[in-house]
């Protein structure tokens, strides 16, 4: 193995280690990706609440309520297929306080934006990165942190930041009822449908992590039309068997070879009578 070879790969893992995720991902600390526009449901009587899109999902938790990081921070993470934890890629970030005034990133830069609109820098909100954990710097210990995270796929894994009320609301014309088809961990305490959306809610979450996997409407119906199609091969199957064997008992009788219940002949052989 060449020197130049051997080099790039100790670059690679130093890099690593120090987690770096120029190289293993996008940096979670993007300016330009946390000056991003996004509408948050501010209004809501949950601790957490989660809407989930096609590509992504939005989260707004009650800071009061975090379980993870320490005085002033929140961190969030996710973990790949392997289970270890990396940081979690967000976006449009903002920050609400209990009056309204909200803090976000325009063009770069944490700003704060008052009721009238008007709006003045502040560094109180800030993102830093160590190898597996997000780290937000919280404006205060009261209020609402939001931001939008990308997913892919059917099953939405949080690893939960705040403990208490949960309201995640699925994909539009998607739904989670079937055990066969979905997932729901921890079980639910409630599910309302909400225009074209299932909202499913929890009362108390004290878990580190929620799982959700959800279906298509249309899935429904194809794996209902499916089940029906088994259902009628069977029902056939079962009358093309019982036919069969009504055939061999009759041809079984016809032919002198019919046997009485308790397994003996009426008679002697006629020879011996």
């Amino acid at each position: 193995m060449n020197r130049r070879l051997l080099a790039a790969l100790a670059f690679v893992l130093v890099a690593g280690s120090a987690g770096c995720t120029g190289v293993f991902g996008t940096d979670v600390g993007d300016p330009e990706a946390l000056s991003a526009d996004a509408d948050y449901e501010y209004d809501t009587e949950y601790d957490a609440n989660i809407a989930i899109d096609r590509n992504e999902y939005t989260a707004v938790y009650n800071v009061s309520a975090k379980v993870t990081g320490g005085e002033g921070t929140m961190q969030l993470w996710r973990t790949n297929r392997l289970t270890v934890e990396q940081p979690l890629e967000i976006s449009a970030l903002q920050f609400r306080y209990p009056n309204g005034t909200i803090v976000r990133y325009v063009d770069g830069e944490a700003v704060r934006i008052a009721g009238d609109g008007t709006e003045e820098p502040t560094d109180s909100l800030a993102v830093d990165n160590t190898r597996r954990r997000t780290v937000v710097e919280l404006p205060a210990e009261e209020g609402q942190l939001a931001f939008t995270a990308p997913k892919s796929g059917k099953q939405l894994t949080v690893y939960t930041p705040v403990h208490g009320s949960y309201d995640v609301a699925l994909p539009p014309e998607t739904d989670a009822a079937l055990p066969l088809l979905s997932r729901v961990q921890p079980s639910n305490d409630d599910r309302q449908r909400v225009d074209d959306r299932v909202h499913l809610r929890w009362d108390s979450v004290e878990t580190s992590v929620v799982v959700v996997r959800w279906y298509l409407d249309r899935d429904l119906w194809l794996f209902g039309g499916l089940a029906a199609i088994a259902g009628l091969i069977g029902v056939v199957g079962a009358a093309y068997y019982y036919r069969q064997i009504r055939s061999a008992t009759e041809r079984r009788e016809s032919e002198g070879f019919d046997i009485g219940e308790s397994g003996d002949d009426e008679g002697p052989p006629p020879g011996m009578r």
